[in-house]
């Protein structure tokens, strides 16, 4: 399997970020935490496009995996902080699509880092790739209210 294309280009805005800053005459920890942030804002997008997937297969998800990996191989390259950690918080929503329909609604209430509309979205994807039941999907939706 081949990663998506999406993952080049945003290897190649960061590190036109990265460059920005190094030439910007800005004192090398404020660098640090300017592409920290840029990490965070990196994840936030990525979890919010996710969230939004109306279709996905087992092999779509898969592949999300690989893009991930190959993401935070690429960043890691250029950036000397450990980017894996700041990105975690993304391979999390993306593996919450193989839990078991019973556990969304602990899973929901576990991680308050996911806003209620990017778990409504996961829950829908979820119940119409799966199959579930409309009372079951609104029931579990209910649930995490």
């Amino acid at each position: 399997m081949e990663h998506n294309g999406y993952v080049d280009l945003l290897l190649g805005e960061f590190k036109h970020y990265k460059t920005r800053l190094a030439h910007g005459g800005i004192q090398k920890e404020v660098q640090d935490l300017l592409l920290d942030y840029g990490l965070e804002i990196v994840a936030e997008t990525l979890i919010e496009g996710l969230s939004r997937v109306k279709r996905c297969t087992d092999e779509g998800r898969a592949l999300m995996s690989l893009d991930l990996q190959v993401l935070i191989n690429g960043l890691q390259h250029f950036v000397s902080i450990n980017v894996k950690p700041k990105l975690q918080i993304v391979e999390t929503f993306i593996k919450a699509y193989y839990l078991p329909e019973t556990e969304y609604v602990h899973w929901a209430r576990a991680h308050p880092e996911y806003s209620k509309n990017q778990i409504v979205g996961l829950i829908n994807l979820v119940a119409s790739m799966k199959g579930w039941k409309r009372k079951t999907r609104l029931e579990v939706l209910e649930k995490i209210d």
